[in-house]
């Protein structure tokens, strides 16, 4: 009975026999105990059948007995396919050892990200997981339990009311949960709502304390707007003065906008470089050299594989530059007006504050000299003008001396 595992293992052939006597031959080698089958005739005097590769060396007597020839025609089974397998032994080692190469860089720890962090600076969280062992490129098997992990960080970060660290792949992400600390309000003294600046008065809303202007007022740097200074002349207490006085305050600004301007225009020359990504490291692979631009901008595109949603630490990067030149602009004299306009009104709104707006501006001069529109600008703006002023107690008179 035949025994196709063993007919693989031992390995088998296919032979094509030449001759008139081939059933002779054919009875000498069932006689001699070689296994033969797939018999079948070729031609008047080919014939073909199948025997195990061991049996190949014991045909040598027959065939001389019975005048035929023999010819492999085919090979098959495990010595063969081993055979195969030793010719492209380097082929073969290069793959092995390039997964090798693949599984062992991913048993390391090549990125650290923190999330979750608010007051806390993320430096300060990797350095704390530094000192228990989470580092880029250290060997994920050397890493402690995440509990005890976890109990050290919480030692070295008290700010921190939870944390998790979890591996994902060749990434180390830790979680941080900061502690709620309750802010106290700052202790309020009694105190005046003063005006920090000359304005006309446009509103004023006292919430504590007692009104001191009115609007359409004008008044000056200093002037008590709200005062922390309740009740009559017999009976008086100093409080903290609480509300919002807006008042209208005047700037002139002068700006000068050059009628000419630089800007970049992309040329639409491109070049781009390839970089392969081994953890934290990036070789260029193409092109080795190349003529960089004089200016240039930058942009960068990523491709980090990842299995069952673990990342791989090999990946692709490309970065592309694009060649940009300068380009002169020239404005007419109302685009630098504009302009300038426009400049002016962002600076007195940045100086006034964020809650400020423009009542009303008027340009008084414009002068255009050595390529530049120069231009002095009235504004009128509407902004908060409080600020607060402590109320400092008398000392006590003295005694009259006896």
């Amino acid at each position: 009975m035949r025994n196709g595992l063993q007919e693989w293992m031992n390995g088998h052939i296919t032979i094509t026999v030449r001759g008139k006597r081939f059933e002779r031959f054919l009875n000498m080698a069932v006689r001699q105990g070689i296994q033969v089958w797939n018999i079948r005739r070729v031609g008047t005097e080919v014939s073909s059948c199948d025997i195990l590769l061991q049996d190949y060396f014991r045909l040598r007597p027959l065939l001389k007995e019975t005048g035929c020839r023999v010819h492999v025609q085919k090979r098959e089974g495990f010595p063969f396919w081993l055979f195969r397998l030793r010719k492209k032994a380097g082929f073969i080692t290069g793959v092995a050892l390039f997964f090798f190469g693949l599984y062992m860089l991913s048993s390391f720890v090549w990125q650290i990200e923190v999330v979750g962090t608010k007051k806390l600076h993320p430096e300060m969280v990797a350095k704390a997981a530094e000192q228990v062992g989470i580092k880029e490129g250290v060997w994920k098997a050397k890493l402690k339990e995440p509990q005890e992990i976890r109990r050290e960080m919480m030692k070295l970060i008290p700010q921190a009311s939870w944390i998790w660290v979890n591996i994902q792949g060749t990434k180390a992400i830790i979680q941080v949960v900061e502690k709620e600390e309750q802010e106290l309000p700052d202790p309020i003294g009694p105190r005046h709502l003063v005006a920090k600046k000359r304005a006309v008065i446009s509103t004023i809303l006292p919430e504590a304390g007692k009104k001191a202007v009115t609007v359409n007022q004008v008044v000056n740097k200093g002037q008590i707007l709200i005062s922390g200074i309740i009740g009559n002349d017999q009976r008086q207490k100093a409080v903290a003065a609480k509300g919002t006085v807006k008042g209208e305050v005047w700037y002139i600004s002068n700006v000068s906008v050059p009628l000419t301007r630089s800007q970049y225009r992309y040329t639409g020359e491109k070049q781009e470089h390839q970089y392969l990504l081994v953890g934290p490291y990036a070789l260029q692979i193409w092109p080795w050299q190349i003529e960089p631009f004089a200016k240039a901008e930058s942009s960068e595109e990523r491709y980090s594989p990842s299995i069952a949603g673990f990342s791989i630490p090999i990946g692709w990067k490309t970065v592309t530059h694009a060649e940009v030149e300068p380009v002169a602009q020239e404005l007419s004299q109302e685009e630098a007006i504009a302009l300038a306009q426009q400049i002016a009104r962002e600076d007195i709104l940045q100086k006034a504050g964020a809650d400020a707006a423009i009542r009303d501006e008027k340009v008084l001069h414009v002068k255009r000299e050595n390529g530049k529109v120069y231009l002095s600008i009235h504004f009128s703006v509407i902004e908060d003008i409080a600020e607060e002023q402590p109320i400092v107690a008398s000392p006590p008179s003295p005694d009259p001396a006896p």
